[in-house]
């Protein structure tokens, strides 16, 4: 028999984790439960069961209305005879086992094997929502399914597969230029959430999209773990440097992997199931029909995991690609095998021209495009991406650790074009100019010098650097209370030849600021909520004298038979199986089940209750 204390009792057997899990499903995070009972009543709430009942798919809702048929206590067979009844035809007592197994693990019954059994009210609430929603179980049960969805016809999938390559390859793309882009600037944040206006106009002018694209590709980047928010701007984190070294197909793969596991778990099976059907309208409906148990968001969120598909190229016009079905059915890796043969081949060779420009003939291989970024301002992204080398171009790439020689040698190696006058001397000059402006940390912040005093008065009065509130010191510095990376980025930004020192001269590598993942919401109330129930059992105590007053309690209420372990005078203890009939006093009293007499303890003498 269940009751609340059978429920308390199994509540209390799990672990933190398993607690924390239960709790954040339904919602629990804020309640006032001080102990395992309060959190079984709140498990009991209607509203706690209906976010129970929401994941849980027809054939299992069509179960549960079995078992409370067949009296709120069944096994599987008893079940498989209900559903037969009810018109499903392939119903079994393995199919029916396995989903009286998911009414178990939802928490809405009990295994008192072989039978399961319902916990308190859940029948009243389940059949209070079937009347709701005109529903039966005899209507759960029947068949019934919608129409099977189409499947994409061959000559279709030409097409589907051709424009979901092109979306993947741009929307890899996309992602890493998003990276490149927040490094160079970072983007703000809104208080009330989303990036500010003027950063997602930047954004998607640079990515070459529309506005509204801009906040899918933040998704991706800050699911994959590309980008962080620290204070309230957005950042490259560590990791972005590692992924933009992948191929493209494996930038893919990894985009497409966050996607996979950003999939709720009650619509992935669908989509499975439907791997080689259009989606779309289609597949809301069957989402509904599924589960129909399940709230508003449902749609909205079928809608959000479609829209994301659509951008990777794991659908193109609602229809899953080639790509998409492998994903779905085989991962990641064996999904990106199948981009790298839809995508356009890689170039590792460029052409340098006079005009200081370069231009890929075809996509550059993503290793060589990284390193042409930190000799060359980005001009244009894309297929045939183009690049400006400049000055500060240069001093950048020299402060990153290349040399005249390197910049040469590497220009040499991957140009079609050999190696243009024009940027030879270029690369001369900056190298030859690179250090006039130095910069190093202080006491009280950083300070700014140079062997040109003309060069150094230009700097203290550039109106691009009055944020740092530059000062003239005695001794013909400048000096600013902000340290050396914000300074060192500022005159870089401002396009000074500038090199970061420390104490002893030493030229040292400033890299722009990485975010770093923040608990923003780092107020997590299921694990508040977790560590107050075991603070309220703890096995000492007043804590376990309330929970063992907790458990007779319900005993008595629900007439839960319990056996309870009794400390003698004497130092043993016995084990007295009891039918509770009263508490009070200080006393329990019950039926003993051994010997059938009424027997009447001290509490104070119990030091163990367990449910029959």
């Amino acid at each position: 028999m269940t009751s609340t204390l059978t429920l308390a009792e199994r509540l209390g057997s799990l672990t933190d984790a398993e607690l924390h899990d239960l709790i954040d499903s339904r919602a629990l995070g804020r309640s006032r439960a001080e102990d395992f009972f309060d959190l079984a009543d709140a498990l009991l709430e209607p509203y706690s069961v209906q976010r129970a009942l929401s994941p849980l798919d027809r054939p299992t809702l069509a179960t549960l209305a079995a078992v409370i048929d067949a009296g709120g206590t069944a096994d599987a067979d008893q079940v498989a005879k209900h559903l037969a009844a009810w018109g499903d035809a392939d119903a079994s007592a393995s199919d029916a086992d396995a989903r009286l197994d998911a009414l178990v693990a939802a928490f809405l019954a009990e295994r008192t094997s072989p039978q399961v059994a319902l916990y308190p009210g859940i029948a009243s609430r389940f059949e209070a929502w079937l009347e709701g929603d005109g529903l039966s179980g005899a209507r759960l049960a029947a068949s019934g399914k919608p129409a099977a969805l189409a499947s994409v016809p061959d000559v279709e999938r030409r097409f589907v597969d051709r424009l979901a390559a092109e979306r993947a390859f741009v929307a890899a793309g996309a992602v890493a230029e998003f990276v490149y882009e927040l490094e160079r600037e970072p983007a703000r944040e809104l208080q009330k959430g989303g990036l500010a206006l003027p950063d997602t106009r930047r954004l998607a002018t640079a990515l070459g999209i529309e506005p509204l694209q801009v906040a899918t590709v933040h998704w991706f980047a800050r699911g994959t773990g590309l980008v962080a928010r620290e204070g309230s701007v957005w950042l490259p984190t560590t990791d972005a440097e590692a992924w933009a070294s992948l191929s493209t197909p494996g930038r893919w793969a990894r985009l497409a992997a966050t996607w996979l596991e950003s999939v709720p778990e009650d619509i992935r099976p669908l989509m499975v199931e439907r791997a080689h059907a259009a989606w779309g309208d289609a597949l809301r409906g069957y989402a509904r029909w599924r589960y129909p148990a399940a709230d508003a968001t449902l749609d909205r969120r079928v809608d959000e995991v479609e829209d994301h598909a659509e951008f990777l190229g794991i659908t193109a016009r609602t229809a899953p690609s080639t790509a998409g079905v492998t994903l779905l059915t085989r991962g990641p890796d064996a999904a990106a095998d199948v981009v790298r043969a839809a995508f356009p081949s890689e170039v590792d060779r460029v052409y340098v021209q006079n005009d200081l420009s370069i231009v890929a003939p075809g996509p550059l291989v993503p290793s060589l495009d990284a390193r042409l970024r930190t000799l060359a301002d980005v001009e244009g992204t894309g297929l045939a991406a183009s690049f400006r080398v400049s000055p500060s171009s240069l001093h950048r790439a020299i402060a990153a650790g290349e040399t005249a020689r390197s910049l040469r040698e590497f220009i040499g190696a991957i140009s079609l074009t050999g190696l243009p006058q024009p940027v030879a001397y270029l690369i001369d000059e900056a190298a030859a100019r690179y250090g006039r402006v130095r910069v190093r940390s202080a006491a009280s912040g950083s300070v700014v010098h140079s062997t040109d005093d003309q060069l150094l008065r230009t700097i203290g009065v550039d109106q691009t650097l009055s944020a740092l509130a530059l000062r003239n010191e005695t001794d013909g510095t400048l000096s600013s209370r902000f340290p050396i990376d914000v300074v060192y980025w500022a005159l870089v930004d401002a396009h000074y030849a500038v090199v970061a020192e420390d104490a002893e001269g030493r030229q040292l590598r400033v890299r722009r600021r990485l975010g770093h993942p923040e608990p923003h919401d780092d107020t997590d109330d299921a694990a508040d909520l977790v560590a107050r129930l075991r603070t309220a059992a703890t096995t000492d105590g007043d804590g376990a004298a309330a929970w063992l007053h907790r458990q007779l309690e319900s005993a008595v209420r629900s007439r839960t038979v319990v056996t309870v372990t009794v400390a003698l005078p004497d130092g043993r203890e016995h084990d007295y199986t009891l039918e509770p009939t009263g508490l009070g006093g200080g006393r329990l009293r019950g039926r003993d089940r051994a010997s059938d007499i009424e027997r009447t303890l001290p509490v104070s003498s119990i030091r163990a209750v367990r449910t029959q």
